[in-house]
């Protein structure tokens, strides 16, 4: 039984009455929903990858290494606030990707590119041999990770229309987006019967499909869950509802289920592509999900206030000890105390029903961040969810009982698919270094180590750290972290510059830290220089360093963060000079446990100043997913 079940209904119905006085007052306004910060902590970090033939320690075996003639490419776009400019960087290495699928690479026996380079797919190499068969059949799909609110009100689709794109493909959720046949997505056949055959027209049509994602979605980014709804899923909801108090599924999508099954071929290798500059928030959509990210108790006018956790979770969130101050319960836990005897539990504010946070602790913007901890249960799905998604035959229906996963089953006279035709790039919150070759980390050129090499060269203690042992990232940029950090990356021996600093590159990771007064934003793993300044409007959601509506920039001065101060250094204004993203813990946790089928990378690019430059934008990204692709084409 989860942490979340052990609310009991009475308490629930209780809070849906305000009975016991609970408090009324409006809390946060409706429209204003969720920034671009939250996440979830991770769930724990799997073991060692077992290479191509498994997932991570303790996961399926998925066998030897299968090989397809066609390619599926999904897209899951982060589209919330401020991932425009990003969404703009990642159509602009579309070009190179797709080059690299059509038309791939002739290499020497070390696997380095030669010179010339073949002018396309038909002509030969001048030497060394194509890295692998050119792709004449390839789908792209893309989706977002705005699935809504879980039965709550945060994202409402009534004034923000996209913050549920019920994990449908993008075309149909916005106007003037081509695809083949009005089919949701783009086919590149080289025969031109199934799809266009000009890689230049197909890239120009996948850019434009990028950059419709926007940046109007949800402030709680599900890209896992996203992701699981539309390739594995078999009973996609329609719509998550409030029922007798606990989020329930309702419906069945078959508008999506219709376009998985038109998209997704049985004997196709699948590339999945998850772009997003936070952690994942996949909230689970059952029992008290819809408390997350809810302002109001549905059918009441009662504010929702997060629970507090006992005083056992700052200890140590996965002591038995460590449970919700709004917990019904008969007994305490062996060798536990009472919740009325609690240091934290017993101080009820008046009016409340149980211990809560006052406003200023919590921000809509951090709900989704270390849970266990700060309320003593965990709203997400288990990360394990996803990697078995993307490795097991059989996945629980809604019902609990186990059916043919939708991804592996056979269709048509076809399959069924191998796991190991699975690929999976992450391109996330965490500094580059932290995820490159040992060479790049020279002067090299980029290139990023695949999760079984994040093994091998012991990085994933950086990056994730260990939590069920209550180990942090040994990276203090991967901490997250309301509060300023401290300490040095062990890979660069970059140190965390103060929130006091006025120069945005003090250091080359993050720039420096900031203040956090509010208690609304995590500090950040990385930045990056845009490739222009962008002029900050009044109240503009998309814009880091925005005054409010009425022009006032106290805040922004306050905060003093280095995407707002100018490369010269100076006061933070309300001129946005650089871009940022926040430690990817779960997205980064699920790449461990995929083994050598994941490329994870950093969403914030090393250089953005030569677009012919073999490190420019998301290449050295896209570049690790196809060494990956190449392993499943025959």
């Amino acid at each position: 039984m989860s942490r979340s079940q052990r609310i009991t209904l009475p308490l629930l119905v209780c809070l849906a009455q305000a009975c016991g006085g609970h408090q009324t007052d409006a809390g946060p306004s409706a429209g204003n929903g969720p920034g671009s910060t939250g996440g979830g902590g991770t769930t724990g970090v799997g073991g060692a990858s077992t290479g191509a033939g498994g997932s991570a320690a303790g996961g399926p075996a998925i066998g030897s290494q299968g090989s397809a003639d066609k390619l599926d490419v999904l897209l899951v776009i982060d589209n919330s606030t401020s991932m425009s400019g990003k969404q703009r960087i990642l159509a602009s290495s579309m070009p190179r990707f797709v080059s690299r699928l059509t038309n791939p690479l002739c290499v020497d026996a070390q696997g380095n590119p030669t010179s010339p380079q073949p002018a396309g797919p038909a002509a030969a190499c001048a030497s060394g041999v194509r890295e692998f068969k050119p792709l004449t059949d390839i789908h792209f799909g893309a989706i977002t990770t705005s699935i809504g609110s879980h039965g709550g009100d945060v994202c409402n689709i009534t004034n923000r229309p996209q913050s549920d794109d019920q994990a449908q493909l993008l075309p149909t959720k916005r106007t003037g987006v081509a695809t083949y046949n009005d089919s949701g997505f783009l086919a590149f056949d080289a025969t031109g019967q199934a799809g266009v055959s000009d890689p230049i027209a197909l890239t120009t049509s996948l850019s434009a499909m990028i950059t419709a994602a926007g940046e109007d979605g949800c402030g709680y980014e599900a890209p896992l869950e996203a992701m699981y709804r539309f390739l594995v899923d078999p009973e996609p909801p329609l719509s998550v509802q409030v029922v007798e108090q606990k989020s329930t599924l309702t419906g069945i999508n078959d508008t999506l289920l219709g376009q998985r099954e038109a998209f997704l071929r049985p004997d196709s290798s699948v590339a999945i592509v998850i772009f997003s500059d936070e952690n994942d928030c996949s909230i689970a959509d059952s029992d008290l999900g819809w408390f997350v990210s809810s302002i109001i108790v549905p059918g009441s006018t009662t504010s929702v206030r997060m629970p507090r956790a006992s005083s056992a979770c700052d200890t140590n969130p996965n002591d038995p000890c460590c449970r919700s101050c709004a917990e019904s319960e008969t007994a305490p836990p062996s060798g536990c105390a009472p919740l009325t005897q609690d240091s934290v539990c017993s101080v009820v504010s008046s009016g409340q029903t149980f211990a809560t946070y006052d406003v200023l602790n919590d921000s809509l913007n951090l709900r989704c961040f270390d849970q266990q901890r700060r309320f003593g249960m965990d709203f997400l799905y288990p990360v394990e969810r996803y990697s078995d998604a993307l490795s097991k035959p059989r996945v629980p229906n809604r019902a609990g009982m186990l059916v043919d996963n939708p991804l592996f089953a056979a269709r048509d006279g076809k399959g069924p698919r191998s796991a190991t035709l699975i690929s999976v790039s992450l391109i996330v919150g965490a500094p580059w270094q932290d995820l490159a070759t040992t060479d790049s980390l020279g002067g090299g050129k980029l290139q990023f180590l695949d999760a079984a090499g994040l093994e091998s060269n012991a990085r994933w203690p950086l990056l994730i750290g260990d939590q069920k042992k209550q180990v942090a990232p040994s990276d203090p940029f991967m901490i997250e972290s309301i509060a300023p950090r401290a300490g040095v990356n062990p890979l660069t021996m970059t140190a965390i510059s103060p929130a006091s600093s006025t120069n945005p590159r003090q250091n080359p990771i993050n720039g420096h830290e900031m203040n956090n007064d509010n208690n609304s934003d995590l500090q950040y793993a990385c930045t990056f220089a845009l490739t222009a300044p962008v002029v900050c409007g009044l109240g503009m959601v998309g814009c880091d360093c925005s005054p409010d509506k009425s022009g006032d920039l106290s805040s922004v001065t306050a905060q003093n963060s280095p995407l707002c101060q100018p490369p010269a250094g100076g006061v933070a204004s309300s001129t946005q000079y650089y871009g940022k993203a926040y430690p990817g813990a779960r997205e980064l946790t699920f790449a461990r446990q995929m083994g050598a089928r994941a490329a994870p990378a950093s969403i914030c690019p090393s250089s953005l100043t030569d677009s012919a430059g073999s490190d420019y934008a998301y290449g050295p990204a896209l570049d690790a997913l196809v060494r990956r692709i190449a392993s499943t084409i025959e």
